[in-house]
């Protein structure tokens, strides 16, 4: 445990500003790409950029929260990643645009898992998904309100003042950052021990082992199909984008309602009862959206479906946290270095499957892959070797 009380609400605040770093350049590729004369697809990289050095940033930042202290890197990494976005908003290139953002995804990508570690730490297993979804609040704010904010904001000023916006909120939310790191002493946890000796412990733990690959393939079906519903609408109901990203943002309603009632959840059902209730629920969205139900339904299994995703990854969030209790900010980046890479690996499989099957196609191969996980999932015992 820590010293000193968690300060939530300025973790909380640390998720708004990383997940907004991840959703701001998507509705400002356009106008990024022309301001540039550029195409959007030369362009894209700005998007993927940012979330490709998040994730790989991911094996050496787990680490040194371990060795010198989770608050201290919280604050480190949030103080470069508003100089890094501040950058991106200066810059005189797509390139040197494109190499602002993966500096500053590398730098966000020490800011939630360490959170997340940092949290575990500081409660008791009993109550760390209920204090988990608290902290989620942020991220999932950051994915209802940054996209449509952004959008509008660029329309008003242009792109380059939003950015500049983003990163000055991360260097004014690094002050208390770097309050909380100097009053909080860090954690011995793995000092004497490398960051190869740490990650061998953690790969020869055969429960880690499952929950990393469970994690990995979570990122695929799960979290790698919903990206391509907005499109879904477009093409099969012939929505606007407009209507297309209010039908989706249902999803996020659902995540929100999480957030607030985590808690409740873990004690009526448990950590069984929502790892199968939740993987019956993300089936149940994937798969009726495969169905192409009336939009009303749809936007219904959109609610349900990111209620359900949230529960499920709740719990294993809470049980990542649990990976190495005695280097947790390196178990943490394991987990999230393995999400990172499966959900890459489902999106990409969904790129190229598409043309060729169709989205009813893959919605559905989502959902029955997604069924295995949670089978699983819920099969699988929690003790953090067995």
């Amino acid at each position: 445990m820590t010293a000193a009380p968690l300060p939530l609400p300025i973790l909380i605040l640390t998720g708004f500003l990383s997940g907004a770093g991840i959703r701001i350049a998507d509705p400002l590729l356009a106008l990024i790409a022309s301001g540039f004369d550029a195409t959007v697809a030369a362009a894209a990289p700005v998007v993927a950029g940012f979330t490709l050095a998040y994730g790989l940033a991911q094996p050496v930042l787990g680490p040194l929260g371990d060795r010198f202290g989770k608050f201290r890197l919280i604050a480190a990494c949030m103080a470069c990643y508003g100089a890094a976005t501040l950058a991106a908003a200066v810059a005189p290139t797509l390139a040197t645009l494109t190499a602002a953002r993966a500096a500053a995804g590398a730098f966000a990508g020490g800011l939630i898992p360490v959170a997340i570690a940092l949290i575990g730490d500081a409660t008791s297993y009993a109550t760390r998904q209920a204090t988990l979804g608290r902290f989620m609040t942020g991220m999932v704010l950051s994915n209802l309100i940054t996209a449509p904010a952004a959008g509008i904001a660029g329309d008003l000023v242009g792109w380059r003042p939003v950015f500049a916006a983003l990163g000055a909120a991360a260097l004014a939310a690094a002050a208390p950052l770097w309050r909380e790191a100097a009053r909080t002493p860090p954690m011995p946890h793995g000092r004497g021990a490398s960051a190869l000796v740490r990650y061998a412990t953690l790969l020869r733990r055969p429960s880690a082992r499952r929950l990393l690959i469970l994690v990995g393939l979570e990122g695929a079906f799960a979290f790698g199909a919903p990206p391509f519903i907005g499109a879904f609408l477009v093409e099969e109901y012939a929505l606007s984008f407009t209507a297309a990203g209010l039908t989706l943002g249902a999803a996020g309603l659902g995540a929100l309602l999480y957030t607030r009632i985590a808690g409740w959840l873990v004690r009526r059902f448990g950590e069984r009862g929502l790892l199968v209730g939740g993987g019956a629920g993300l089936v149940v969205w994937l798969g009726g959206v495969a169905l192409a139900p009336p939009l009303a339904a749809v936007a219904a299994a959109n609610f349900a479906g990111g209620l359900a995703l949230a529960s499920f990854h709740g719990v294993l969030q809470a049980r990542g946290s649990e990976l190495l209790p005695e280097s947790r900010s390196t178990g943490m980046a394991a987990f999230a270095f393995c999400l990172f890479v499966g959900l890459a690996a489902g999106a990409a499989a969904v790129g190229a499957l598409l043309p060729l099957v169709g989205y009813r196609a893959l919605f559905g191969a989502a959902a029955a892959g997604t069924a295995l996980v949670a089978a699983a999932a819920a099969a699988a015992p929690r003790g953090a070797r067995a």
